[in-house]
């Protein structure tokens, strides 16, 4: 787990020099074409991002009042790279997340995992009209974990882990973008997957995976709405809001998926943010008791953070 994250953090900060490196690159072919007439030079990409490490820590020796030592750390990257030229546009975003606490002392720590994330989207789009809002779209999302999960405070039973669950859905629709910061796909037919890759959850029906089963495939419509605006100079609002039911299962039965992030930057590189995420999904059992069936239940994370932040652009 240790080393697990210590790798996280060293590809946090060597991405985040690599996004530097490619602003210098551009920059140095933008004065060498400084004398060059406007109309001869078409940028097509467009990349972008931002990067945090946020850090808690808290210590007691002696303290009457009683507390336990613990260490946290979040650590999450958003990097966009969106290509345009003629008619045609494709977006890709990576955004990735992965936090931990540490509670008590020396080899008597606990570990805890507060965040795991993976996601890949990549759309490309074909313009239809003269106003440039509105493009037929061939859209494909990814997501899964890079981490093993446990039902805590219970740490020797894994309830998740990498590709356990992955979902993928992919499918053909139209995209309605009114301004730059905001979008709405829609697809009347997509197929979504869900992957459940380890034998002993599969063999437990995991994720709503028949018994045994490492993949389950629902046909259906999707929508995905995203947001990604400035409120103020040093106030951003990025948040994507996903709706699928299944045709052939449960007709009606929508799964959401909400995330939400607000940065509020300080200066360059300090900067606070507030991280949320609403789940429902009608094949996904929770457990209160594990002696009796779960249920679908709505799943919230909150996270409350200040470090070091960077965004490039």
């Amino acid at each position: 787990m240790k080393y697990f994250s210590l790798l996280f953090l060293f590809c946090l900060f060597t991405g985040g020099i690599f996004a530097q490196d490619i602003q210098k690159v551009a920059k140095a072919k933008a004065d060498v074409l400084a004398d060059v007439p406007p109309d001869t030079v078409k940028k097509h990409w467009l990349v972008s991002g931002t990067g945090s490490i946020q850090f808690s820590q808290a210590s007691f020796s002696n303290w009457a009042a009683g507390g336990q030592n613990s260490l946290g750390l979040v650590a999450w990257i958003n990097f966009r790279a969106n290509y345009h030229k003629g008619r045609s546009v494709w977006g890709n975003t990576i955004d990735l997340g992965y936090g931990f606490n540490l509670l008590g002392k020396g080899n008597d720590a606990k570990y805890n995992k507060t965040n795991d994330k993976i996601e890949l989207t990549t759309a490309y789009g074909y313009q239809l009209d003269e106003n440039k809002k509105w493009f037929l779209t061939i859209l494909m999302n990814f997501k899964s974990q890079f981490d093993k999960g446990y039902n805590y405070p219970d740490d020797s039973t894994v309830i998740s882990k990498f590709m356990s669950p992955g979902y993928l859905i992919g499918g053909i629709g139209i995209t309605y973008s009114p301004a730059k910061w905001f979008l709405v796909y829609l697809s009347p037919s997509s197929g979504r997957f869900t992957f459940v890759m380890d034998k002993a959850l599969s063999d437990s029906g995991a994720f709503g995976v028949d018994r045994g089963k490492t993949m389950k495939g629902e046909f259906g419509p999707y929508m995905r709405a995203e947001l990604n605006k400035d409120l103020a100079k040093n106030i951003n609002l990025t948040s994507t809001l996903e709706l699928f039911t299944d045709y052939l299962h449960k007709f009606g039965n929508i799964d959401v998926n909400w995330s939400l992030l607000l940065s509020l930057k300080v200066n360059k590189w300090l900067a606070a943010s507030i991280q949320t995420q609403l789940i429902y999904d009608d094949d996904v059992m929770i457990k209160f008791d594990p002696k009796k069936p779960g249920a679908p239940r709505t799943q919230f994370k909150e996270m409350l953070g200040v470090g070091l932040t960077y965004k490039f652009k």
